[in-house]
């Protein structure tokens, strides 16, 4: 008997999965083979616009790769993408016994963004912070400490890009619907294909 009510209750848990299977589309999918994914075509219609400083400049490579794969920076899309960037580092409480000197360091980039559609700048669509944190271990030697911050800069850029990417995909699917090109009249609504 127990082994019965187990099989009755594996076969309801498989019913219930297969009724809900339908209910889910991957973030990324693409609704119809070869034109992409909705929510990718929305991010390749994002221009990252040019971030003053080293950090900046790596933060916004790292956010064009992120949102088009590869493609560049599109000219003359429907949103723009402004960035402030700043980066910091800081001394953690972990001190050397012997030199009392800080051994852990903790470079932080902090990124607040504005999305606004192409050709407007006073009301944003979305705006957002996005930080990202990344340890070191402090060195003696000058140049090997530098070399250290600047790889703890790039990291941190590189998670603050992902961070930006989900909340510009959290946007998008919560909106539905997206401008079009400069000069064009009205939206067009991107609601998923039945």
């Amino acid at each position: 008997m127990p082994a019965r009510s187990r099989l009755l209750g594996l076969a309801g848990a498989g019913l219930l999965a297969l009724s809900a299977a339908g209910c889910f589309q991957p973030m990324y999918a693409e609704t119809t083979p070869g034109e992409g994914s909705v929510l990718q075509r929305n991010f390749n219609d994002i221009e990252v616009v040019f971030v003053a400083g080293r950090v900046g400049d790596e933060v916004r490579n790292d956010l064009i790769f992120a949102l088009t794969g590869g493609a560049g920076n599109p000219a003359g899309a429907p949103y723009r993408l402004n960035l402030e960037v700043r980066s910091t580092t800081s001394e953690a409480s972990v001190v050397s016994p012997l030199t009392g000197l800080p051994e852990v360091e903790v470079v932080s980039v902090d990124v607040k963004w504005q999305l606004f559609e192409a050709g407007t700048t006073k009301t944003p669509l979305r705006t957002g912070n996005a930080t990202g944190k990344a340890s070191l271990d402090s060195g003696y030697q000058r140049f090997a400490r530098n070399r250290a911050i600047r790889d703890a800069e790039n990291r941190s850029a590189t998670v603050v890009a992902e961070t930006i990417k989900s909340q510009l995909a959290s946007y998008f699917l919560t909106a539905g619907s997206r401008p079009t090109a400069p000069g064009a009249t009205g939206p067009v609504t991107t609601a998923p294909k039945s």
